[in-house]
Formats: C-alpha cells, sequence, structure tokens
C-alpha cells in the first residue's frame, strides 16, 4: 500500500491509522496516498483528517450522482401505466372505462 512512498518514520503509524479513515476504495490509490502524506507533513494529524473529511464527502457525493443518474435511467426504460389512464380498463376508484 505505502511501498512507492516516502513517509518518514515518525509520521508512518499516523498515516497507517488515517489512511484507514479514507474510504476503502481510494485506499490503495496513490494519488489519494500522496495528498494525505502531503497534508500530513504540511499541517499535520488535523488538516490530514480534515482532508480526509473532504475525500468522504467527494466520494458521497460521486455515489449519490451515479445513483440518481441510474435511477433516473432505470425509470425512462419502465413506462407508467399511472399516467395514462386509457392503458388500464379500470381506473384508481375501480370503475371500468369500458
Amino acid at each position: 500500500m505505502t511501498e512507492n512512498l516516502n513517509i518518514p518514520d515518525e509520521l508512518q503509524g499516523t498515516f497507517k491509522r488515517l489512511i484507514y479513515r479514507v474510504p476503502e476504495k481510494l485506499r490503495s490509490d496513490s494519488h489519494t496516498q500522496r495528498i494525505i502524506q502531503l497534508y500530513l507533513k504540511l499541517g499535520g494529524e488535523k488538516l490530514a483528517k480534515q482532508q480526509i473529511e473532504i475525500i468522504k464527502l467527494r466520494v458521497r457525493e460521486e455515489e449519490r450522482q451515479s445513483k440518481a443518474e441510474a435511477d433516473a435511467s432505470e425509470g425512462s426504460d419502465i413506462e407508467d401505466e399511472s399516467s395514462d389512464p386509457s392503458s388500464s380498463e379500470f381506473d384508481s376508484f375501480g370503475f371500468s372505462f369500458k
């Protein structure tokens, strides 16, 4: 996971602890690891934690958008019979149209 990063010995434990706060799909991402390392070196643990919270928010937003897009495309594939009263011989009260 951190083989290609040059993390100082004094930050190794903190980095390993912080990386588990990152969403699982990004833990092995070298770019994310470098970002966490940079924030840890420049601003300490508190700044690195703030960056991790931003990463989490972005991941949640991406997941929300992809779910909304999937729901929208799924909804457009299914015809809604309730919008066309002539598609059924009975209305919502059970009265026949014929």
